[in-house]
């Protein structure tokens, strides 16, 4: 079953705008922007069977012409069924695909644990998550370093190299 996203977007002479995006629906190809826009105060949630997956809320989301791309300003990533929350300064969300870059100082907070890296990419339909950039995995228990990481779906965790662990009792 294809999936849609509906984004509805008006220009007028006072720049009104607004942004709707539907239950995980593929994009409104018809949509055609007018030079570069924006909006702020975007949330987009992601509901599968009528259960809310994630929500995305950022400050701004700066939309280019003729791009799937949308350039996100103070992202903030509610994974509810991880019960993690990422925090990122920008990213990047792909209207078509719905996959999501994250860039600066990202913290991703879970119960128990903190993850803290440079950058991540989320192919959210594989449920993938990859970064090659240092990472720190904090919590009561354990700190783990390393660079890179991989994540999937079923929450198995790969650092990739140069990994260095301190467990506490």
């Amino acid at each position: 079953m294809k999936k849609k996203i509906f984004l509805i977007f008006s220009l007028l002479s006072l720049s009104l705008v607004f942004l709707f995006l539907g239950n995980n629906r593929e994009l409104d190809k018809a949509l055609l922007l007018k030079g570069g826009s924006f909006l702020e105060g975007l949330k987009i949630i992601h509901k599968k069977n009528g259960t809310s997956i994630w929500t995305l809320k950022a400050s701004r989301a700066d939309i280019t012409e003729g791009s799937d791309r949308v350039k996100l300003n103070d992202v903030v990533l509610r994974v509810e069924n991880k019960d993690m929350t990422i925090y990122s300064p920008e990213g990047f969300y792909n209207m078509e695909s719905r996959d999501l870059t994250l860039n600066g100082k990202i913290k991703a907070v879970s119960k128990g644990y903190t993850i803290i890296t440079e950058s991540v990419e989320w192919n959210q339909s594989k449920g993938e998550i990859k970064t090659k950039e240092a990472v720190k995995i904090e919590s009561k228990k354990f700190n783990v370093e390393g660079v890179g990481m991989e994540a999937d779906s079923e929450q198995k965790v790969r650092i990739l190299k140069n990994v260095k662990a301190t467990f506490y009792r």
